[in-house]
């Protein structure tokens, strides 16, 4: 990283901004070369390189040098993640993952196909055949397991719980709550705490 600080330093002494820019971009094509290496759609690599570029080009200064690099790396190392998940692991386990990352969504089976470039047809038999549940009730239950968190972590209320996790109204929520846990979500904020000292 320090060697790139200094070839950006020699290019540019007069312009230190435009230095640290050249320097960026340089490391942003030879991340873009590596995903590419990597199995990253060679389309989507120029697009997310021209994004960048333009980013880096257009930003005034750069307050902490190091910190952008190391902001790039995170975030090309967090497209490569994503890529494999979504292209190499089984079907049921992509599911699963979509359905975490999405929690906070209104999630239907068309916008897990079409995510995950599936049939629709072959989502439910795949999640089914390893998790001995379907994809609604999982989506339910995570929800649920989501609130239960909110309920303990944090003072929101139940609203903008509902709201966080796309209930369409409060009402439904607490009923949907109550049909997984037999108890009110206000009656598990309440006695969660007690509870757990008693196990």
């Amino acid at each position: 990283m320090s060697r790139l600080k200094i070839i950006g330093e020699r290019f540019a002494s007069n312009n230190m901004i435009r230095g640290e820019k050249d320097t960026l971009i340089s490391y942003v094509s030879i991340l873009n070369r590596a995903i590419i290496q990597w199995g990253y759609p060679v389309e989507s690599a120029f697009q997310l390189h021209n994004e960048l570029v333009q980013e880096i080009e257009l930003s005034p200064q750069f307050l902490n040098f190091f910190q952008v690099i190391r902001e790039i790396t995170w975030h090309y190392f967090k497209i490569v993640q994503n890529h494999r998940v979504h292209n190499f692991l089984p079907l049921h386990q992509r599911i699963k993952q979509y359905i975490k990352e999405h929690i906070s969504e209104n999630i239907t089976l068309d916008d897990i196909a079409t995510a995950l470039n599936a049939s629709k047809k072959t989502l439910n038999p795949a999640f089914k055949r390893e998790y001995k549940i379907a994809i609604t009730q999982f989506i339910r239950q995570t929800k649920i397991d989501t609130a239960k968190e909110l309920l303990i972590a944090s003072n929101l209320t139940l609203l903008e719980i509902s709201n966080l996790l796309s209930f369409s109204t409060a009402s439904y929520f607490v009923k949907t709550f109550k049909e997984i846990t037999g108890i009110t979500p206000n009656h598990f904020r309440q006695h969660f705490f007690d509870e757990e000292l008693h196990l």
